[in-house]
């Protein structure tokens, strides 16, 4: 072949490669060939900090403790079946996106699959799960104020100015903009929580543990677990990594998402390792006696100067999951017209009316319900049980129904997916009777506080 031919041949290779980036181009919901700003903007490795981050919160403060639900054993187990689980059906949603061009959230794929109507529900499920893990992450943030500065003011003030903090850095309208955020958030929560698994390790005994005790209640199975307790544990670990939902928007903006598996294994990989290792190492030397959030578990030093590192992870947070429930009101509003990418009046109402009206219910519900962490886990019962589970199950049934009279190792594979639906009805039906029955005894013994209070949630 001679040099000329040769220099065709690469010609031609380069216009296909360039019509084939148009064509994907076509089916994306943000565009990059239009006049207007550019969403898609995110490098892989950022979108791992953004999909990390988005996960590694409260979670990891959350675990260690509900080790002493079921002992370590069992804890490990659930730590390591809920994070292979939901890194699959992360890969799911992923691979689902890649067949069917053009999905901006999980609530595009529910149309798909089940028409208006799944829409719909998913999309509630979505935004109610976001909001309120919003709330959530003001609540954290608020500890960690009222820790540093000794209960220096109302939580509802600290709430109030996460919310005032979170809402003006969430505006920012793509995700590109706060990646820088999200990094910063990953990197000093992550510093936080291994000063507190090393501070667990050297010191004599735990911090809260009475004087004169020598038995901590480490125990390799738990010896008295009960429904309720067992299923308390199995539901919060479940939801520390099932916010998988959440990275098909942050996939939407990547330079190139066909590059999803990249971020998807490295922050999956990373959260489930990290879990394990801090909630069996806390365990092992706290015991029963670990702190809620974890961060206290090593004395008032290291309580303050873990909060003192962690604090702004907690608070990107609560950004990132304001920004996700603000950006799903702003794309099925603008959705298809010029407003979408093109900065006009009617762009920036939709954008920063989503964002401050998510802020504020975030933040007036966080404060208005006395029970909010339980409602959490209710809320991780009703939303994310079925955002996590059933809807990626069914999405896959939807692409290999055939499958089902396939050979025996595809039959296998369809009845696989079909048992986690049903999985997935369990941990919806069963987290929230437990939910509710802790809602209910908490009230029956007097510990639920009031509407706006001034002490930690």
């Amino acid at each position: 072949m001679s040099v000329a031919e040769k220099q065709n041949d690469l010609t031609t290779d380069v216009e296909q490669v360039a019509v084939d980036g148009e064509q994907d181009d076509q089916h994306e919901v943000f565009k990059t060939h239009v006049d207007g700003e550019n969403y898609r903007t995110v490098s892989w490795y950022s979108s791992f900090a953004l999909m990390f981050k988005v996960l590694f919160s409260v979670g990891v403060l959350s675990i260690p403790g509900v080790f002493a639900y079921v002992g370590a054993l069992p804890g490990a187990l659930l730590v390591i079946g809920w994070g292979l689980y939901n890194t699959y059906a992360a890969f799911i949603l992923g691979a689902f996106r890649l067949r069917h061009p053009g999905m901006h959230g999980l609530q595009d794929m529910a149309y798909i699959v089940g028409g208006a109507w799944y829409r719909e529900l998913v999309g509630i499920l979505y935004v109610i799960g976001y909001t309120l893990v919003t709330g959530s992450g003001f609540i954290g943030t608020a500890t960690a104020f009222n820790t540093l500065s000794e209960h220096g003011a109302c939580t509802v003030w600290f709430s109030f100015v996460a919310f005032i903090i979170s809402t003006a850095v969430a505006s920012f309208p793509k995700f590109g903009q706060i990646g820088v955020v999200a990094w910063i958030g990953v990197v000093l929560l992550y510093i936080a929580v291994l000063i507190l698994t090393i501070a667990v390790g050297v010191q004599d005994r735990p911090f809260l543990a009475p004087e004169g005790v020598t038995d901590y209640g480490y125990q390799v199975v738990a010896s008295n677990t009960t429904f309720i307790t067992g299923m308390s544990a199995c539901l919060i670990i479940f939801v520390s990594s099932s916010g998988t939902s959440a990275f098909i928007p942050i996939i939407a903006e990547m330079k190139n998402p066909k590059e999803y598996k990249k971020p998807i294994s490295a922050a999956m990989g990373l959260l489930n390792v990290t879990y394990l290792v801090v909630a069996l190492v806390v365990y092992r030397y706290c015991g029963i006696y670990i702190a809620s959030p974890a961060l206290g578990s090593a004395g008032t030093l290291i309580k303050k100067l873990t909060y003192g590192i962690g604090l702004p992870g907690l608070l990107v947070s609560a950004i990132l999951c304001q920004h996700l429930a603000a950006k799903y009101f702003f794309v099925r509003i603008l959705r298809g017209t010029e407003h979408l990418q093109t900065k006009t009046k009617t762009h920036w109402i939709t954008w920063l009316g989503s964002v401050t009206l998510i802020g504020i219910i975030s933040f007036v519900v966080a404060e208005a319900i006395p029970f909010f962490s339980t409602l959490i886990g209710l809320v991780g019962a009703l939303a994310y049980a079925p955002l996590a589970i059933i809807v990626p199950m069914t999405l896959w049934l939807y692409d290999f129904g055939e499958y089902r009279k396939g050979n025996l190792a595809r039959r296998s594979l369809w009845a696989f997916h079909v048992l986690f639906i049903f999985i997935g009805l369990f941990m919806t039906v069963g987290g929230s009777y437990t939910m509710i029955q802790t809602i209910i005894d908490s009230y029956a013994a007097g510990t639920v506080d009031h509407a706006f209070s001034c002490a930690d949630k």
